[in-house]
């Protein structure tokens, strides 16, 4: 990353189910362990304002669902945003299980897509 790279802010949707959970976990990881590369990590289910509010003009936006469901797609479809970079978890080969806790191995295969995405 440069110093002219836009900051990086990362949004997972963060729901209750297993995918929901591991882009929490994902996010929180990355946040942790690259900085510099992910300057905020907001989940879209403990926002304490709106989202439009949340987001900055000058950051690159990526977002990440868990499944299917895509809510923070759609919650960015509703405030016409449209993210730099989006993830789904169940296309990067995670399987969608109910409410098992996510796995180290999960987290670590999302890290990787997400930080591939935003390395490109």
């Amino acid at each position: 990353m440069r110093d002219d790279d836009r900051l990086i802010t990362l949004l997972t949707c963060s729901g209750i189910s297993h995918t929901g959970q591991l882009t929490t976990r994902t996010g929180t990881s990355l946040r942790c362990r690259h900085p510099v590369l992910i300057s905020r990590h907001l989940r879209l289910t403990a926002l304490k304002r709106p989202l439009e509010t949340e987001l900055q003009e000058d950051e690159c936006l990526v977002a990440v669902d868990g499944c299917e469901e895509c809510c923070a797609k759609k919650r960015m479809d509703m405030i016409g945003k449209t993210p730099d970079a989006y993830i789904v978890a169940t296309r990067e080969g995670i399987t969608k299980r109910g409410m098992d806790e996510p796995r180290y191995d999960e987290i670590e295969g999302l890290s990787r897509a997400i930080l591939r995405r935003v390395r490109e």
